[in-house]
């Protein structure tokens, strides 16, 4: 799958893809969606989810959707035209939530920051 057809799914079963390349275009801030997403009841977790892999293969899935997003990290993801004209964060080509290290770390300290977690990942 080539990176402009990169498929990012969201909450209530809403697939959203890239439309173009918007790296470099500011959006303005009403246009930005900002919703946070929760975790889906009864999606099971790992390889035997239907989405998995949503990111890497081997990645891990403690958690669904990143309780940081959207994090706005422009080293982790970036604003773009969903599908449905909407402006979203994409995060599809972070790994750093899907590492086990970092997810058992969040897991046990909900309030971290992306600084922190990043510089955890980089030790």
């Amino acid at each position: 799958m080539a990176d402009s057809d990169a498929v990012v799914l969201l909450h209530d079963g809403y697939y959203y893809t890239k439309m173009k390349n918007v790296e470099d275009e500011e959006f303005p801030e009403g246009r930005k969606k900002r919703e946070r997403l929760q975790e889906p009841e009864g999606l099971p977790k790992g390889e035997e989810c239907p989405h998995y892999p949503c990111h890497f293969k081997g990645q891990v899935c403690v958690f669904c959707y990143c309780p940081k997003y959207p994090c706005e990290d422009p080293q982790l993801g970036k604003w773009i035209v969903s599908s449905q004209g909407d402006v979203i964060w994409t995060c599809i080509d972070c790994r750093l939530i899907h590492k086990n290290r970092i997810a058992e770390y969040l897991r046990d300290h909900p309030e971290a920051t992306i600084d922190e977690l990043k510089r955890i990942n980089a030790e």
